[in-house]
């Protein structure tokens, strides 16, 4: 595909913009308070081990829900709730998954890392005139999601920041990239989309008419003919090469 420069470059999260490390200390430690703040009593399991139990579970039903309906998103409170009566063995109101996402989310915000280059590469393109966007599947609270791009000090770089759990639908459904070019205010071919997933990110986008780029590390895809970035400073360099220099 023959590149012109675009007006718009948005961005997958996880693996693409940042790192997301495993909390196993904060996981046991969130394994005690939810013990102790849903009075669960008697455990099948020691109540430090509660924590990465449920969120094992967790990720295996939300693994599930999505090979059965993978462009529309989960109710996250629904599979911790579903995920802790797994473990217990047990019945549980439904008000135990609101608790159980409240308390096991947090230990999550502290491991997620912002890669190196972004976000030089994100205050370039905005110096530039070029308006930035996230798009990203992530089933998890929109609230704790957008907390963590203000820690991270993504928040005041980019234009619309977007995720699967806010809207309902996933990539790489034509409708979600629709929703992120209604947010930027551009057309398809005035964007470029960085990603590090085949299906989600790379098929997404080009489907959509976006310009898609491979992120920095990410593993291999089946079409050599798509651009993969070496670093975030390349891109940068490829927004200023003559129009079509390197396709």
């Amino acid at each position: 595909m023959r590149r012109r420069r675009p007006r718009a470059v948005a961005f997958d999260f996880g693996n693409t913009l940042v790192e997301i490390g495993y909390p196993a200390a904060g996981l046991r430690a969130a394994g005690l308070e939810l013990t102790d703040r849903l009075k669960l009593g008697r455990l099948p399991l020691p109540a430090e081990e509660m924590g990465p139990a449920v969120d094992a579970r967790v990720d295996h039903l939300i693994a599930a829900a999505h090979r059965r309906r993978p462009l529309r998103e989960v109710e996250i409170e629904v599979m911790y709730h579903r995920a802790l009566g797994h473990v217990l063995h047990r019945r549980l109101p439904a008000e135990a998954g609101t608790v159980a996402c409240e308390v096991l989310q947090p230990p999550w915000e502290e491991v997620v890392s912002v890669r190196p280059g972004v976000l030089d590469s994100l205050a370039g393109l905005r110096a530039d005139g070029l308006r930035v966007g996230l798009l990203s599947n992530a089933p998890y609270p929109p609230m704790v999601l957008h907390q963590i791009l203000r820690r991270l000090r993504l928040a005041p770089l980019l234009d619309v920041a977007m995720f699967s759990s806010e809207v309902g639908l996933r990539k790489p459904s034509p409708a979600v990239f629709q929703l992120l070019l209604d947010g930027l205010g551009l057309e398809a071919a005035d964007t470029w989309f960085v990603g590090d997933e085949w299906r989600a990110d790379i098929q997404g986008a080009s489907r959509a008419g976006m310009v898609p780029l491979l992120a920095p590390g990410a593993p291999p895809i089946p079409d050599p003919a798509v651009r993969r970035l070496r670093s975030f400073e390349e891109l940068g360099e490829l927004i200023h090469s003559p129009p079509g220099e390197g396709d």
